[in-house]
């Protein structure tokens, strides 16, 4: 009975170890390549929500041109799983130079294109104005310098002062038919001196009630007495034959995932791109407005600059991307043809996006692709590129 006991206590012994494998079998079998891809797939999802706070940052430091670096992380893949067999994911992170991300975009045409103007004449198509003044350098009572827009105008005329040795200036500024100020802002300056006004001063109501309502573009005209002049600081838009072209900078996450399907995060000119074996897409969207109405149409996109040996990690772990912004770049046109051709890896993400927008704005445009590239086509439309070149690095240090 004692071996037949024994006996007993060994085989259950081997049915329970036997039950166990078994068990564990199954489980790493079945249910841990399930764990892992899910653990990998909510990895992902955090990689996704990382670039979402990355790409806030630098729209923000785009709008407000702001110096002071702001601090971002980004995980590399995830653990693996205790007690299993496992494999860990792993990626790398890395900010490709303007020459290595294969990312640029070109404007060409004919057309308009906003430049800087100094005139003291007769001038069409201004955009904005920097700088305005009426300097007299003979000043004789009885003189009077006039500057006209579309629905206001800027009068100043000399008269006596006391007497006629002195000469004082008058300042009018119409808005339609209101008169907004009208009061000396010289007196007893000598006859025959030089005297000038600086007619954006806030005081004399132009430049902060009639300039920034201004629809632009917009024309002005002078009529001004021989012993001065006008002397205006502007954008203008100027016929010439366009092509422009810049190349970005991007930011490039590469997942090396064991379970889930390897993806890619990229942020390029503004946007995230996820890219996969079954294609590419773009999951947070440029900043691009358009409008059929006004045939208006604004791109704004971001420039990444890397730090020299600060531009990449891999492996495992959280590591930050400091960024800090540097400069704003922007081109205005007026074009009777606009061709807008952009080169990337992602090139068919691009062309979904931009298809869709314009689409839903009713906007008329031709596209065409090619291997690498798309290129939109529009006519008589009013275009602005905006952009902002940021400086980023990876890892702990200074932005400079």
């Amino acid at each position: 009975m004692m071996d037949d006991r024994g006996q007993v206590g060994v085989v259950v012994a081997i049915l329970v170890v036997t039950l166990i494998v078994a068990v564990l079998v199954i489980i790493q079998v079945n249910y841990v390549p399930k764990w892992m891809k899910e653990r990998e797939a909510e990895h992902m999802d955090l990689v996704v929500n990382q670039f979402a706070g990355l790409k806030y940052s630098l729209d923000l430091q785009a709008m407000e041109r702001s110096s002071s670096p702001l601090t971002n992380s980004i995980t590399l893949g995830s653990k693996e799983m205790p007690y299993f067999v496992t494999s860990r994911a792993f990626g790398s992170l890395q900010i490709l130079s303007n020459t290595a991300s294969n990312f640029s975009i070109s404007i060409s045409g004919d057309g308009m294109r906003a430049m800087f103007n100094n005139t003291s004449s007769n001038i069409s198509y201004v955009l904005s104005i920097s700088s305005f003044e009426l300097y007299i350098w003979n000043l004789q009572p009885g003189d009077t310098y006039n500057v006209s827009f579309a629905t206001a105008s800027i009068s100043a005329r000399v008269e006596e002062f006391i007497n006629e040795s002195f000469c004082k200036i008058i300042l009018t500024v119409i808005n339609e038919t209101n008169v907004l100020y009208n009061q000396s802002v010289a007196v007893g300056i000598e006859r025959g001196g030089s005297y000038t006004v600086n007619l954006l001063n806030n005081d004399y109501k132009f430049s902060t009630k009639i300039l920034p309502y201004l629809s632009t573009p917009f024309n002005i005209t002078f009529n001004t007495s021989s012993n001065g002049s006008f002397l205006l600081g502007c954008m203008q838009y100027r016929q010439q034959n366009v092509f422009i072209s810049y190349s970005f900078g991007t930011i490039k996450y590469e997942a090396d995932n064991a379970y889930f399907v390897d993806q890619k995060y990229i942020y390029e000119g503004g946007a995230v791109i996820l890219s996969q074996e079954t294609g590419n897409t773009i999951l947070l969207p440029p900043s691009v407005y358009v409008s059929n109405v006004s045939r208006t149409l604004n791109m704004t996109l971001i420039d990444i600059v890397g730090i020299a040996g600060k531009t990449g990690a891999t492996g495992y772990g959280t590591y930050s991307i400091r960024t800090n912004f540097s400069l704003y770049i922007t081109y205005n046109f007026i074009m009777d043809s606009l061709a807008i051709n952009i080169t990337s890896n992602y090139y068919s993400a691009w062309k979904k996006f931009l298809d869709d927008r314009f689409n839903e704005s009713g906007i008329t445009y031709q596209v065409t692709e090619g291997n690498g590239y798309v290129v939109f086509n529009f006519s008589n439309i009013t275009f602005s590129l905006n952009i902002a070149k940021i400086y980023a690095q990876i890892g702990p240090g200074w932005v400079r």
